[in-house]
């Protein structure tokens, strides 16, 4: 948590049973850092912000009421779009630290499941960071969102497909997408195979959707390595993880370790922490008290567990 005790060193003592007092502690921790978020972050029915402030969002409305029509109206739609689609996965990865919480308390205690559903936690979070990333520029944005967008409309064209049904309403939103981004004045980016790679908006290029691994390596908090690989084993089922719940329950069946809770809660309240910093900074919100509290919870966090962990 700190320059005394790196994070990986910090998962590595907790190789021992999770016990009911631990998983209620990682419970209670998780809890703490939703309810600060919950209070902090916009709500899915419209974001606070103070219109007196230097925010990324108002000088980007500034930038987008500054064209003409209809060019004008068109992006104002599809950066509301934007807003609420970055809200929509923040609210999904605040409602996944909610089932983190109660998975921690199963009893018996959960082998894998924790690390699956911090996995999402972290996955939502990032979604929402690349799109309200206030490094970038407004263009690149809207080139991010177009890529995003056509990503999911061609994902519901596949499905209808593998269902074998009479399903309009997928190849409609397929044209209803593409006729958006072309008033939009996103234009496609193809391969020399002729392939939607992407979008490129007032010389901007974004991707067809977000890179995963990358946006955790760069956007979870430095206190945190390699968040990604922590979780991903156990989410895409992988041999080479799941056999330590088998050895620690010595071959018959499987079982979880204090390990696991502690990996699982770390990577949610680093996302956490992460989706409250992105909003704070695109909305112009002070967050610096909030920031401050979460950061000296998770530090007794740590140290309480510990103790806990090691009958200290």
């Amino acid at each position: 948590m700190n320059d005394d005790m790196p994070e990986s060193e910090a998962v590595r003592l907790f190789t021992v049973p999770i016990t009911p007092e631990l998983a209620q502690e990682a419970a209670d921790a998780l809890a703490f850092f939703r309810d600060l978020a919950e209070n902090a972050l916009p709500a899915a029915d419209g974001a606070p912000f103070d219109e007196s402030a230097t925010s990324v969002f108002l000088r980007e409305r500034a930038q987008i009421e500054a064209l003409a029509e209809p060019l004008r109206g068109e992006r104002r739609k599809l950066y509301s779009m934007l807003i609420q689609i970055a809200t929509l996965t923040k609210d999904n990865a605040i409602d996944h630290v909610r089932a983190l919480e109660h998975d921690i308390l199963m009893d018996p205690p959960p082998v894998w499941s924790p690390l699956t559903l911090s996995r999402v936690v972290m996955e939502g979070v990032l979604f929402s960071e690349y799109l309200l990333d206030p490094s970038i520029s407004l263009a690149k944005r809207f080139a991010r969102v177009a890529g995003v967008w056509m990503t999911d409309a061609l994902h519901s064209e596949k499905q209808a497909l593998a269902l074998g049904a009479d399903q309009p309403g997928a190849s409609a939103m397929k044209a209803y997408v593409e006729d958006c981004l072309r008033k939009c004045q996103a234009s496609e980016r193809r391969n020399v195979r002729d392939k939607l790679i992407g979008y490129s908006v007032d010389g901007e290029d974004a991707p067809m959707d977000l890179n995963i691994t990358e946006r955790a390596a760069r956007a979870m908090p430095s206190w945190l390595p390699a968040p990604y690989r922590l979780t991903s084993g156990a989410a895409h089922n992988r041999p080479w993880m799941l056999d330590r719940a088998r050895i620690v329950a010595g071959g018959a069946g499987l079982a979880g370790e204090a390990a696991t809770v502690m990996a699982a809660s770390m990577v949610a309240i680093g996302a956490v922490e992460t989706v409250v910093r992105i909003f704070g900074e695109f909305f112009g919100l002070d967050m610096s008290s909030v920031l401050d509290q979460m950061k000296t919870a998770q530090q007794g966090f740590l140290y309480r567990a510990i103790a806990i962990a090691h009958g200290q």
